[in-house]
């Protein structure tokens, strides 16, 4: 018998997994938006994962644009399937992350922020200087997922630009992966030394705790899993330029982040998927949509400052045990 802190979980990924790519598979519009809520969750939870090991990052885009870049360099170039592409593009993006780490992990606090920000600006001139990366042109002609095939059974269909149901399934995969993997992590004897360097990194490594190692498997685990969503969104766009990597995007992954809850696994989703629905509603009042969600996101600040799962303390019966399930060892230091 299911667990019933585990229930409301099951059911809302039914709905995520069945229901709603049933019920919305002719409107490509509502399953467009669903993806890109999908692609803001997984990086929006490696900001969280970060913020685990005590610091705060806005360079995500930046690993976001090596998976990109690397997956349209392997397909293009090298000539490799996309789902060879994928996971290798995560690695790279790893490695990447693994060895700027030691340099970038010294610093701490804001100064770590704002070496994050050059980070992401830095990366961004710099393909802008590089032909082979196409420069300011961008990227195009990149390929969309092949088709799997075994004999004459068709395991995955070749995708197109026109049916965004494969793309949704995909992208579904990938966000379950990474939740699932992000879980596990969270309860696993690292997850315990993340949050021992979060609380206070000098006791922790008083106790023996090697602080820097594992800063950088952090950073390294959450540069994978955002390489995997640049991957991804380069074979769904088949063209992007270094424009679409902004500054701004980095900064919405960590209100994403925060308002839906850093204290709690799935906060960050709820704050991706409640954003970006939101602004999608306010395209009726285009003239007024960047004020009325900029005024939404401040009284959400203002008055919800551990994020949208502290409205558990006004719906006790559902909610906390949502939270709970999801909710990792954190304290009051958090918030």
């Amino acid at each position: 018998m299911m667990n019933r802190k585990l229930l409301p979980i099951a059911i809302l990924l039914a709905v995520y997994l069945v229901a709603m790519p049933l019920g919305f598979r002719d409107n490509s519009y509502v399953i467009h938006v669903f993806i890109l809520g999908s692609q803001l969750s997984i990086v929006a939870l490696t900001v969280r994962l970060i913020y685990n090991v005590g610091e705060l990052t806005f360079g995500q885009v930046a690993f976001v644009m090596v998976g990109a870049y690397s997956s349209a360099l392997l397909t293009t170039q090298a000539g490799l399937s996309f789902w060879l592409a994928l996971p290798l593009s995560g690695i790279v993006a790893a490695g990447f992350a693994a060895l700027i780490g030691f340099p970038v992990l010294r610093l701490k606090g804001t100064y770590f922020a704002m070496l994050t920000l050059i980070l992401v600006e830095v990366m961004r001139y710099g393909v802008k200087a590089t032909d082979f990366l196409g420069g300011p042109r961008g990227f195009m002609g990149i390929p969309r997922p092949e088709a799997i095939q075994i004999g004459s059974f068709i395991l995955i269909p070749e995708f197109n630009a026109i049916d965004k149901l494969p793309y949704y399934y995909l992208m579904a995969g990938l966000f379950v992966f990474t939740i699932l993997v992000l879980w596990r992590l969270d309860r696993s004897p690292i997850g315990a030394a993340f949050r021992a360097i979060r609380q206070d990194d000098a006791l922790a490594a008083s106790t023996g705790i090697n602080v820097m190692k594992y800063k950088i498997l952090a950073f390294s685990i959450s540069a994978f899993f955002t390489g995997l969503v640049g991957s991804f969104a380069a074979h769904y766009m088949t063209v992007f330029y270094p424009e679409t990597f902004s500054l701004w995007d980095s900064i919405y992954y960590v209100l994403y982040a925060f308002l839906g809850g850093i204290g709690y696994l799935w906060g960050p989703v709820v704050g991706a998927f409640g954003l970006t629905w939101l602004w999608e509603f306010l395209h009726p009042v285009a003239q007024f949509q960047r004020m009325v969600f900029s005024g939404a996101i401040v009284t959400m600040i203002l008055f919800l400052p551990g994020g949208l799962f502290s409205l558990e303390k006004y719906f006790p019966l559902w909610m906390a045990k949502f939270s709970k399930s999801s909710r990792s060892k954190h304290t009051k230091r958090d918030y």
